[in-house]
């Protein structure tokens, strides 16, 4: 396994190229880098503005494997099922693993600057420029700043001036706040080399327990519909969808203020919870006519349209809204 370390004898080469290329041509080579390497392995830290860094372990190997050590939760895809567990609960479960289910996963904040070793298109949707040469921590690093969905969404690259893979990134949102910042700390970078199979075999931790169906379908948040639709069908449920965009600030106070409450998943008994990002599911959000985020639908198990309500106007015109679907 090749591992890349700082090479500063051709740092003003490297920059020369850099200015050539520019921003635009960086930021593809450093996803074009990524995509078409075997293995990635990368230790760092996440820190948001008024918090402390936490530390973050993450492994992918293809075509589609993946390990994901965080303070809270591990993830382990084997290819064939996804695993998640709880390190608070000590419960995990397992489902079916699919390509929306990874990119879901890939796609949030804590993992998306290394989304593109599976999907070469990640970074496609931005307009990027040029911040220059800087120094971040006595290290000089090439600055691109990322500019996703239209500019609600920004993230400010550090590149290193001989590989061209990101040490530091800096994510914030147009209609956040300050401490929303999160600040990515590349600790270290390996690519290449055979993968491991062992690493992505989900052991069962000592102590731990498996959820029963009642209890993974009572409380879990599905990604991809048709799942969900054949879950609702063998459980007599209808289906929630929320239909949201890592960018949009009403769904996260949506997500913040009702649907990780407890008074929200008492619903699990009569529904099953679906998230569908627009952005990473085009075609389920053109079918259903999607224009405004947050959308919240209730669907029979069928997926037709029981009853529909765009935007947030806080948890009683929502629980209105679902219990008259009910």
């Amino acid at each position: 396994m090749r591992r890349y370390l700082w090479v500063a004898g051709i740092a003003a080469a490297s920059a020369l190229v850099y200015a050539q290329l520019g921003a635009g041509q960086v930021l593809s080579n450093y996803a074009s880098k990524l995509n078409a390497a075997s293995s990635l392995k990368v230790s760092y830290t996440l820190q948001k503005m008024d918090g402390a860094p936490a530390a973050f372990e993450l492994e992918l190997a293809k075509p589609n494997l993946a390990r994901i050590d965080t303070p809270t939760e591990l993830i382990v895809a084997d290819g064939a099922n996804i695993y998640r567990y709880s390190k608070g609960e000590k419960t995990y479960f397992k489902e079916p693993q699919s390509e929306a289910a990874l990119r879901q996963i890939l796609a949030q904040d804590e993992f998306g600057l290394w989304s593109s070793f599976f999907d070469a298109g990640s970074f496609n949707k931005t307009s990027a420029k040029s911040l220059g040469t800087v120094n971040r921590k006595g290290m000089k690093v090439n600055a691109v700043e990322a500019q996703f969905n239209d500019g609600r969404k920004k993230v400010v690259f550090y590149l290193d001036t001989t590989e061209n893979l990101a040490r530091q990134a800096e994510i914030s949102y147009a209609d956040g706040k300050s401490s929303d910042v999160m600040i990515v700390n590349t600790k270290s970078v390996e690519l290449g080399g055979a993968a491991n199979a062992g690493n992505y075999a989900f052991k069962a931790p000592a102590g731990s327990r498996e959820l029963s169906m009642d209890e993974l379908t009572a409380g879990k948040w599905y990604y991809d519909l048709e799942e969900a639709k054949k879950v609702a069908a063998k459980t007599g449920k209808k289906i929630f969808v929320d239909f949201m965009a890592s960018w949009c600030g009403p769904c996260k106070v949506l997500d913040a203020e009702v649907l990780q409450t407890e008074g929200f998943k008492k619903y699990a008994s009569k529904l099953v919870f679906v998230k569908i990002d627009v952005d990473l599911q085009p075609a389920v959000s053109k079918a259903y006519g999607i224009t405004a985020m947050p959308t919240q639908m209730v669907l029979a198990a069928d997926g037709s349209v029981i009853k529909s309500t765009v935007g947030y106007g806080g948890p009683g015109p929502f629980y209105s809204f679902i219990n008259s679907a009910l």
